[in-house]
């Protein structure tokens, strides 16, 4: 129960902080169909520096409609607090509830790229 309150505590302090919350959000466009004369420099600036892997475009589209994926990448989260912060994004800031898949995939692609484990 205490990592909980300590996690929703530094996540509200971080949006608080500023961290792109209070700016408008990204709007959910398709990036670019990649050409054969566009350099994988600009295919990663079109997903915002997210390394490629199964669930980034899942995290993309979740999480950059309310929020700067900047915050997702200095988080250095393991499983179960990326979890926690799901479950907390869904009852205290109203995003959707992912379904079984699609979850899994951001779990897997945020603890991957963006975790401890």
């Amino acid at each position: 129960m205490r990592t909980s309150t300590i996690l929703r505590t530094a996540l509200a302090a971080a949006v608080l902080a500023g961290w792109g919350a209070f700016s408008p959000p990204a709007p959910a466009a398709e990036p670019a169909q990649k050409s054969a004369q566009q350099p994988a420099a600009q295919e990663e600036d079109e997903w915002q520096g997210l390394p490629e892997g199964p669930g980034r475009e899942e995290v993309f589209y979740v999480c950059q409609a309310c929020h700067s994926l900047a915050i997702v990448k200095q988080q250095g989260l393991d499983r179960a607090s990326w979890d926690e912060v799901l479950k907390w994004m869904v009852a205290e800031q109203e995003m959707e509830p992912l379904e079984a898949e699609p979850r899994k995939l951001v779990l897997d692609y945020l603890t991957k790229h963006y975790g401890r484990e």
